[in-house]
This record gives structure tokens, C-alpha cells and sequence, in this order.
């Protein structure tokens, strides 16, 4: 059965515990050091919060990773809406969970947003899924464009050097709130027409200036969190393992965890 696809690859569902990944262009995403890095992924990124990768059969061009039966956040959102400020902390808690794993490993994911956080209805939980490799940054970069999804990027990535660092990953993460507390993707309005444009959200965020968004309604807690994910400076910004804590904290204080 087809799960979803994009450019680089289409995604089927196997059985009840594995999915595969099929590249349309298997010489440019199974070069040797993609396969290296995916290797150490099979081997090393263990973690309740990343979705597994299992196998790479380079001579089939695909991954098989584990299946997780809940769909994307991205798709959560679509159909109901802004979620709950506890439903946003559970989920903060996962994925920043998910990303300290891979940055203990200096991995950055390099495109955090709800469609690739994954929903598992057995344990309630979220992972993370489709983290870019150090090969496909490398190779997109030789052609002056940066990997990622616009209006998420942070500054650093929408400008130059164009290269993610392991706290972009951090500034992704506070416009994925953005778009859990709206609804709407980060930058929806950034036309007279009230429509998104990609290449104005990443002008306006390489010069540090965050998406738009009203915390009025937020706690100061929740609100604190946006504010340290959208610190400009790279070298000043919190990564993922001190949000973790406080996004735990949070929920713990309040009994939502």
C-alpha cells in the first residue's frame, strides 16, 4: 500500500511492523557515503523517539524502516486543527527527545516539521522520521541551495552558509509550535494575499526575524520555549537535550506526563 512520496523517494507500507522506502534515483541517495551514513543509522539510532531504519538493500534502491500507524502530525493538524497546549508539550517532549539521540551523534535532522513526525497509536507516543544526511546537504549545497522545507529553516540555513548546524534544528522546532498552535504553517501570511512565500519567509528569516505568531493565548512557559527555539544566534541558542528538560518539567508540573 502507498503511504506517501515526494521528489526523492515514495514510501510503501509492507506489513503490520515495516514500511519501505523506495529512491527514484538510487545512484545519487545509495552513494557510499549515503550508505555509510545509513549504515551507523541501522546500527546506532536505536532510540523509542526515531522511527527505525532496518535494512538497506542497496541492489533494490530502499530502506525498510519500521511502520508506525498513526500518520504525521502534518496530517493531525490538517484535519483538526490547533492542538491543545498539553497535547503540544507531549509531543515537544518526544521529538526533542528524538533529536538529542541524534545530535549526541553530531546528526543533525535538517528538516523538522510536522510531516515528518510520525504518530504511534499503540504507545501514544511521536517519532521522528526522514532526517537528511550529511551526503544530501553536501551535494544540494554544491548547486548553492540549501535541503529543508522553507518556512521552516532557521537563519543560518534560509542564509548563508546555507548549512544546517545542530541548533537549526532547534529554531525548526519553534516553527513547528508556531504551526501546532495556529494550525497554520509558519509564514501563511506573508503576501499582500495572505498566502505563503517561500522565498520572502527565507529573505526574512536570514536576516533572524522569526514567523509571525500570537502567544496571547499561550502560557509563559510555552511561550519561553518559542522564545529560546527563535534566538537568531546560533552560538546562543538551546539545543535540543535543554528543551527536552524544560518541555518535561513542564509537563510533569502539570501532571501531562
Amino acid at each position: 500500500m502507498l503511504l506517501g512520496g515526494g521528489r526523492e523517494a515514495v514510501v510503501f507500507r509492507s506489513n503490520d511492523v515495516t514500511a519501505v522506502k523506495m529512491f527514484r534515483n538510487s545512484a545519487v541517495f545509495l552513494s557510499p557515503a549515503a550508505r555509510a551514513e545509513l549504515t551507523f543509522a541501522i546500527k546506532c539510532l536505536q532510540h523509542p523517539h526515531l522511527v527505525r531504519v532496518l535494512e538497506l538493500d542497496v541492489a533494490a534502491g530502499c530502506l525498510r524502516m519500521e511502520f508506525v500507524d498513526g500518520g504525521s502530525l502534518a496530517d493531525v493538524l490538517l484535519r483538526e486543527g490547533p492542538l491543545t497546549e498539553k497535547r503540544m508539550l507531549r509531543v515537544l517532549v518526544d521529538i526533542t527527545a528524538g533529536l538529542g539521540c541524534l545530535h549526541e551523534h553530531n546528526m543533525p535532522h535538517r528538516d523538522v516539521k510536522p510531516g515528518n513526525v510520525m504518530l504511534d497509536l499503540r504507545s501514544g507516543t511521536s517519532k521522528l522520521i526522514d532526517w537528511i544526511g550529511s551526503w544530501a546537504e553536501k551535494q544540494s549545497l554544491t548547486l548553492g541551495k540549501p535541503v529543508g522545507t522553507p518556512v521552516f529553516m532557521a537563519p543560518e540555513v534560509a542564509g548563508k552558509p546555507h548549512k544546517h548546524q545542530i541548533v537549526s534544528d532547534t529554531w525548526s522546532l519553534g516553527c513547528t509550535v508556531v504551526n501546532m498552535a495556529s494550525g497554520r504553517l509558519p509564514w501563511a501570511d506573508t503576501d499582500a494575499l495572505g498566502r505563503t512565500n517561500e522565498f520572502m519567509a527565507m529573505w526574512l528569516t536570514s536576516k533572524g526575524q522569526a514567523p509571525p505568531y500570537n502567544a496571547s493565548k499561550w502560557s509563559p512557559a510555552l511561550a519561553a520555549i518559542a522564545a529560546l527555539c527563535f534566538e537568531p544566534d546560533p552560538c546562543r541558542r538551546a539545543c535540543a537535550q535543554q528543551l527536552h528538560s524544560v518541555c518535561k518539567s513542564m509537563c510533569i508540573e502539570d501532571n501531562y506526563y
